[in-house]
């Protein structure tokens, strides 16, 4: 790993989600990972940036790789993260599709706050069953 980070520092789980906030599926994914983030804590719980890992930025998909553990979130059918992080070769240790694993309904075009909070807290502990191991 390269020198700019301290693997003391870095969390036990890394997130990659949507955030696509062109639908309340896609920015879902990220409202819920920073809710899994507040309530795991930072030791627990890192974001890494997709945007990067697309541009293959090399500093981003190390660190990705020297977690433990990398959950890949997306918010709909499209499954774009996941299509990112298998172009990149990049590690995926757990996988949820808003739409299809928890049926959570898309709603858009440019509705990124249309979702409810029983949709959330669904999510949030769905994220946190993965971080776990238990699904």
């Amino acid at each position: 790993m390269s020198g700019d980070h301290n693997e003391a520092s870095l969390p036990r789980v890394g997130l990659l989600y949507c955030g696509g906030a062109m639908s309340s599926a896609g920015e879902l994914t990220g409202i819920a990972a920073f809710e899994v983030l507040k309530r795991l804590g930072p030791n627990e719980i890192g974001m890494g940036c997709v945007s990067a890992l697309a541009s293959r930025v090399p500093k981003h998909f190390n660190t990705i790789q020297s977690l433990e553990k990398v959950i890949v979130i997306d918010g709909c059918p499209n499954s774009c993260v996941k299509k990112i992080v298998e172009s990149t070769g990049s590690k995926m240790d757990g996988y949820i599709n808003l739409g299809i694993d928890l049926k959570v309904k898309k709603r858009g075009p440019f509705k990124p706050f249309d979702y409810t909070e029983e949709e959330l807290e669904r999510v949030v502990e769905a994220i946190i069953a993965k971080v776990k191991g238990e699904r």
